[in-house]
C-alpha cells in the first residue's frame, strides 16, 4: 500500500511540470504557427496526474456527443481511416485543451505569464510575417510554421485583443512596450491580406468594447487606425473594397464552394461524407466547372461540420458555441477583476474567430485551431468557478476601477 502511494505521489509531482510545459508550448507555438508540440506533454501530464473522478458537466456531455456524432460519419466515408484519424485528433484537442483549460483558469499567476508569452510570440510572428511580405517572399504576412495568411490572421485576433487589454491596464515603461507590441501585431494582422481576419478582428474588438465600457475609446481609436491604414495603402484598400463586391473573384469562388457543399449536405444530411473526407469528395461535385480548382474545405465552419460529420455533430458543435457565448456574457458582467478581463478577452477573441470562420475554416487547422476550443474552455470554467475564484482574481493589470 505504501509503495502504491509513493508511486502515485511521484506521478503527481511529474504531472505538474509536464502540464506546465505543455501549456507554455501551446502559448508559444500557436502564434508562431503550430501548437501541436504541446499535445505530447499535455497528454503525458494528464496520464501521470493523480487519478480523480471526472466531473460530468454539460460541456463534458456535449463534447462526447460531438465526438460520437463525428465518428458516425465513418458510415459514408470514402476513406474510413481518415475519419478515425480526424476524430482521434479532435478528441485530443477537446479533452486536453477545452476540458483541460480548467488547469490554467485555476492558476492566476501562471495564466498571467502565459498571456505575456502569447503576446511576445505574436509580436515575433508579426515581425516575421511583415519581413516576408515586404521582402517579396510571400503575398501576405504569415507565421513561421505550417500556416497560411488566414491561419496567421486567426491567431492575431486574440493577440490584438489581449494586447489591447494589457495596454489599457498597465502604466509606465510597460505601457510603452505594449503600445509598440500592439502596433506591430496590428500591422501583421492587416498585412495578412485576410479579409475574414479583418472582419473578425473588428467584430471581436467591438464585443470587447461593449462588455468593457472603460476601454471603448481605445477600441474606437484602434479601429479607426485600422481603417486608415487599410484605406491609404493601395493593395490593402483594393482588398477592403472587394468585401461587398459579389463579382470579385474570391467572393464568387466562395459562393461556388458553398453551393457545392450544399449539394454534399443534400446527399448526406445525417452522417455527412466523413470527417476529413471533404477534399476527397469535392472533386465528384466539381464537375463541368471549367478551370475551377478543387478545394479542401467549405470556407464556413458550420457548413464544414454538417457536410463532413452530419447533423448530429453540427448540433453538438452549435450547442458548444452557443453555450460558450452565453457563459462569456455572464463573466463579462461579473464585477471588475482580472477574472473579468480574462473572460471578456476570451469572449471577444472567440467571437472574432467565429466571425472569421463564416468565410473560412481555420478552426479546422490542427496547428492553430485548438486555440479556438481553448478559449471556449477558459470561458466555460471561468464562469463555472466564478464564485470560488472571485477573491483570488483581484485586479492584476494596473488599477482597475469599477466599470461604469
Amino acid at each position: 500500500m505504501v509503495e502504491k502511494q509513493d508511486l502515485a505521489g511521484k506521478k503527481g509531482k511529474l504531472s505538474t511540470p509536464l502540464l506546465k510545459l505543455g501549456w507554455i508550448l501551446m502559448f508559444v507555438g500557436t502564434p508562431l504557427g503550430s501548437g501541436i508540440g504541446a499535445f505530447p506533454f499535455l497528454l503525458a501530464g494528464k496520464i501521470f496526474k493523480k487519478r480523480e473522478r471526472i466531473e460530468k458537466d454539460f460541456l463534458f456531455f456535449l463534447i462526447n456527443i460531438f465526438i460520437c456524432a463525428s465518428l458516425i460519419s465513418i458510415i459514408n466515408a470514402e476513406r474510413k481511416l481518415f475519419v478515425l484519424g480526424s476524430v482521434i485528433t479532435l478528441a485530443l484537442v477537446l479533452y486536453l485543451v477545452c476540458l483541460g483549460a480548467e488547469y490554467i483558469v485555476l492558476r492566476r499567476d501562471f495564466l498571467n505569464k502565459l498571456i505575456k508569452i502569447f503576446i511576445l510570440c505574436s509580436v515575433l510572428s508579426s515581425i516575421y510575417g511583415l519581413v516576408i511580405y515586404f521582402g517579396g517572399f510571400e503575398g501576405g504576412a504569415k507565421a513561421l510554421f505550417f500556416t497560411n495568411p488566414n491561419d496567421f490572421g486567426t491567431v492575431m485576433i486574440p493577440a490584438i485583443i489581449g494586447t489591447l487589454a494589457c495596454f489599457t491596464h498597465t502604466s509606465g515603461k510597460k505601457k510603452l512596450l505594449l503600445g509598440i507590441s500592439l502596433f506591430i501585431i496590428l500591422m501583421g494582422l492587416l498585412f495578412s491580406f485576410s479579409r475574414g481576419t479583418w472582419l473578425g478582428a473588428i467584430g471581436g474588438l467591438l464585443v470587447y468594447g461593449i462588455y468593457y465600457k472603460k476601454d471603448r475609446f481605445q477600441v474606437v481609436v484602434l479601429i479607426v487606425i485600422m481603417m486608415v491604414i487599410l484605406s491609404i495603402y493601395p493593395p490593402l484598400s483594393h482588398r477592403l473594397s472587394s468585401i461587398p463586391d459579389l463579382s470579385y473573384s474570391s467572393n464568387k469562388t466562395r459562393i461556388y464552394i458553398w453551393e457545392i457543399t450544399r449539394k454534399m449536405i443534400k446527399d448526406h444530411p445525417l452522417a455527412g461524407v466523413g470527417m476529413g473526407n471533404y477534399p476527397l469528395v469535392y472533386p465528384e461535385y466539381n464537375v463541368g466547372a471549367g478551370n475551377m480548382p478543387n478545394f479542401y474545405h467549405a470556407h464556413n465552419i458550420f457548413l464544414q461540420m454538417w457536410s463532413e460529420c452530419g447533423i448530429g455533430a453540427l448540433f453538438a458543435f452549435t450547442a458548444i458555441v452557443f453555450l460558450t457565448l452565453v457563459k462569456g456574457t455572464k463573466i463579462a458582467k461579473y464585477g471588475d477583476s482580472f477574472l473579468k478581463i480574462v473572460g471578456v478577452v476570451s469572449l471577444s477573441s472567440f467571437a472574432g474567430i467565429l466571425i472569421q470562420n463564416q468565410v473560412d475554416c481555420t478552426v479546422y487547422s490542427i496547428h492553430i485551431g485548438s486555440f479556438f476550443f481553448l478559449l471556449a474552455g477558459v470561458i466555460f470554467y471561468s464562469e463555472k468557478l466564478m464564485p470560488k475564484l472571485k477573491k483570488s482574481f483581484e485586479p492584476e493589470f494596473g488599477n482597475l476601477n469599477n466599470d461604469h
